[in-house]
């Protein structure tokens, strides 16, 4: 099934993006036609959407670009991370659990991880409903390789796209289920990320999301300071609640460990 893009240059235009894309164990090169002729590349099935190449505004999300960084990053820091960051013994694997459970993908439902780093969620959620569509967008190429490697390990098809929060490439009502892990307290307008994400979804579209919460702990105020200098944000449990709530969302279910929360949003 093709999978309709919105021109990141014009949004009144469509671009058809084909479902071979998607096949990740079969390198896929070319190019996308916008409807006025604007080209936009296909390199090894990353669809790159991104017209300015400084594909970065924060310190914090140039971290991401650097290629070692994704090479590590969900399984030296990710895999790890939740434990780390809440001080609670909390695995990968029940945060895969608890996003299958709380979101349950259905068959036919188009899905996105929307800042996906190595679309450990994307990965996560089209294994489970094999006939999903999902997609995986980020603004780093790297990552996006790695997603790509990673994908193909596993034998899930995704489509993967360079593209930017802020301005999302699909039309309204696009997804059943947006996912999101982490990249909430990296982005440079909190605000039009999540308006974006309420355009994208569905009238019944449901948004998993994981994020930092401002630390409670002293020790934790301080790092929390130094890391605010790169660009990252954080939010207290109030403040998030009223940061969904403004952006149009109803808050359906909640988990904290520690400064991390998951929610569930409708």
């Amino acid at each position: 099934m093709l999978l309709e893009l919105r021109a990141p240059h014009n949004e009144r235009l469509s671009i058809e993006l084909p479902v071979e894309a998607a096949h990740l164990g079969t390198p896929f090169n070319g190019s996308l036609c916008a409807e006025d002729g604007q080209l936009f590349s296909i390199d090894r099935n990353i669809v790159q959407l991104v017209e300015n190449k400084r594909t970065f505004d924060t310190l914090a999300q140039l971290y991401n670009h650097v290629p070692v960084t994704a090479q590590v990053y969900e399984d030296l820091w990710r895999r790890r991370s939740i434990g780390l960051l809440s001080g609670e013994d909390f695995s990968l694997e029940e945060e895969k659990k608890l996003l299958l459970d709380w979101t349950e993908p259905k068959g036919g439902e188009k899905i996105l991880d929307l800042g996906c780093s190595t679309a450990f969620y994307a990965r996560s959620l089209q294994d489970y409903e094999p006939g999903a569509q999902t997609v995986a967008l980020d603004l780093s190429l790297p990552m996006l390789q790695k997603a790509r490697e990673k994908a193909v390990e596993e034998e899930v098809d995704l489509f993967l796209l360079q593209a930017d929060a802020r301005q999302l490439p699909f039309f309204s009502d696009t997804f059943d289920l947006v996912a999101m892990g982490g990249t909430l307290n990296e982005v440079s307008n909190t605000a039009q990320v999540l308006t974006e994400i309420r355009r994208v979804l569905r009238p019944n579209g449901r948004f998993f999301i994981m994020y930092l919460l401002k630390s409670t702990h002293w020790l934790g105020r301080v790092a929390q300071e130094s890391s605010s200098l790169g660009g990252l944000h954080y939010w207290t449990y109030e403040e998030s609640k009223n940061l969904f709530k403004g952006a149009g969302f109803t808050i359906d279910r909640v988990e904290t460990k520690g400064i991390v929360a998951f929610a569930l949003l409708g």
